[in-house]
């Protein structure tokens, strides 16, 4: 569960561009906050198993010295008092770290939501916020009207594909108005203009 809002948190903060440093600062708090909650439930778990490991060896160790004692019947009894003493008190303290556990687990669903909100405001007000968009690209219509079709081969650019049939780059872009010439893909078709 804890992997699943780590990994919610930073893809929200991959995939949404943010774009004041406000929101940056805001998410990247929110991220420390959460891996330190998460450092947190992991040693209490921890804790938590150890203890009931040592519960589960003086079980192991209580049974065996009742079998001999009953076996012996001259065993000590007053070894037996303090063992089940001990396991007394272990018991007692696994139930209370199972009990701050939840109470850990509890905050953690808390602050994770609180978390969630926060985010969705921040995100908002972002939204909200003026985003300035880069202007339309404008293609030439100054090129040869004469050429060919070229289907785009793997490894090929449009430089390397002008430069094959002596074109100019600019003219292969203005004529298949190409955005961004570092994106053309194996199969793509170009209108290749010729003098």
């Amino acid at each position: 569960m804890l992997n699943k809002f780590s990994w919610l948190v930073t893809a929200l903060a991959v995939t949404i561009p943010l774009s004041n440093t406000f929101g940056n600062v805001q998410v990247a708090n929110l991220k420390q906050d959460l891996e330190l909650i998460s450092r947190e439930l992991a040693g209490l778990r921890s804790e938590v198993e150890l203890l009931r490991r040592e519960n589960a060896q003086l079980r192991v160790v209580v049974d065996s010295i009742s079998q001999k004692y009953k076996s012996d019947q001259g065993g000590s009894s007053t070894q037996l008092v303090q063992i089940n003493g001990r396991l007394s008190t272990l018991e007692k303290r696994v139930q209370s770290n199972a009990v701050s556990q939840g109470k850990i687990q509890t905050s953690f669903n808390q602050q994770i939501q609180e978390l969630i909100k926060q985010m969705n405001n921040g995100f908002e007000k972002i939204s909200k916020g003026t985003v300035s968009q880069a202007p339309a690209q404008t293609f030439s219509t100054d090129y040869p009207q004469k050429g060919f079709v070229h289907k785009v081969e793997k490894g090929e650019t449009v430089s390397s594909i002008a430069k094959k049939y002596e074109s100019k780059v600019k003219w292969i872009i203005d004529a298949n108005q190409i955005a961004d010439p570092t994106k053309v893909y194996v199969g793509k078709e170009l209108f290749v203009p010729q003098k």
